[in-house]
C-alpha cells in the first residue's frame, strides 16, 4: 500500500490495482493515445498522487509494463513445464490467447500493441521490448532441447528454426487478437502451427 498526502490528509491506495487501471487504459488508447487525464480518470486518483507515487506518464507505463511482462512469465513458465513437448507448446498457446482476448477493449499483447509504435523513439523501451522477445526465444529453445534430450523429437531437429516459428506464431496472435480475431480463430491458427512445428522437427 501507497500512503499519499493530498491538504493535509492521509490517503492511501492499492498499488497494484492503480497500475492494473493505469495498464487497461494504455492498452486500450495505446502510450500515445492516452493522456494524464484518461489516467487520472481511468484511476480516480489526482495528478499530485500519481506523479508523486509513480513519476511522469512514461514511468507510468513502464510499471505497468514490466509488471504485465511478469505475469507472463508465470503464465508462459506453466506452459513451458508441462512434461509433453507438443501438449507444452499448445498450453502455451492456449494461455497466450486467454491473455490476448481477456476483453474486447484491452486485446493483444500489451507490450506489441502499445510499446512497438513508440520503442523507435525511446531507446528505454526498445531495451524492454527487445530483451522480453530474446528471453521468450531463449525459453522456446531451452524447452525444445529438453524435448531432445527426453527423446520426444529427434537430436537431429532444427531447434532455432522451431523456436523462431513457434515465437513468429506467438507474436501473430497478438496481432489478430488485436484485428478483433476470436479464440475459436486464433486457436486453429495456433494449432495449425503446432501440426507445422511437428512436420519440421521430423524432416
Amino acid at each position: 500500500m501507497v500512503q499519499k498526502t493530498t491538504k493535509g490528509r492521509p490517503r492511501s491506495f492499492d498499488t497494484g490495482a492503480v497500475i492494473g487501471q493505469v495498464r487497461d487504459a494504455f492498452w486500450q488508447h495505446g502510450y500515445d493515445g492516452t493522456s494524464m487525464d484518461q489516467l487520472v480518470s481511468a484511476t480516480g486518483l489526482h495528478k499530485p498522487s500519481l506523479y508523486g507515487a509513480f513519476g511522469d506518464k512514461k514511468r507510468l507505463y513502464l510499471e505497468a509494463l514490466n509488471r504485465y511482462l511478469d505475469e507472463t512469465r508465470v503464465e508462459f513458465g506453466a506452459a513451458f513445464r508441462v512434461p509433453d513437448i507438443w501438449d507444452s507448446i499448445t498450453e502455451l498457446a492456449a494461455r497466450a490467447i486467454a491473455l490476448y482476448t481477456r476483453t474486447p477493449m484491452a486485446a493483444g499483447c500489451f507490450m506489441l500493441s502499445t510499446a512497438l509504435p513508440v520503442a523507435g523513439g525511446d531507446d528505454e523501451i526498445m531495451q524492454v521490448v527487445r530483451g522480453s522477445m530474446d528471453e521468450l526465444d531463449r525459453a522456446l529453445v531451452r524447452r525444445f532441447e529438453r524435448a531432445v534430450e527426453a527423446g520426444q523429437i529427434p537430436a537431429g531437429a532444427d531447434i532455432a528454426g522451431l523456436a523462431r516459428l513457434i515465437s513468429t506464431s506467438h507474436y501473430e496472435l497478438s496481432v489478430r487478437a488485436r484485428a478483433g480475431y476470436s479464440r475459436a480463430e486464433l486457436a486453429a491458427m495456433a494449432a495449425e502451427t503446432t501440426r507445422m512445428a511437428k512436420r519440421l522437427a521430423t524432416a
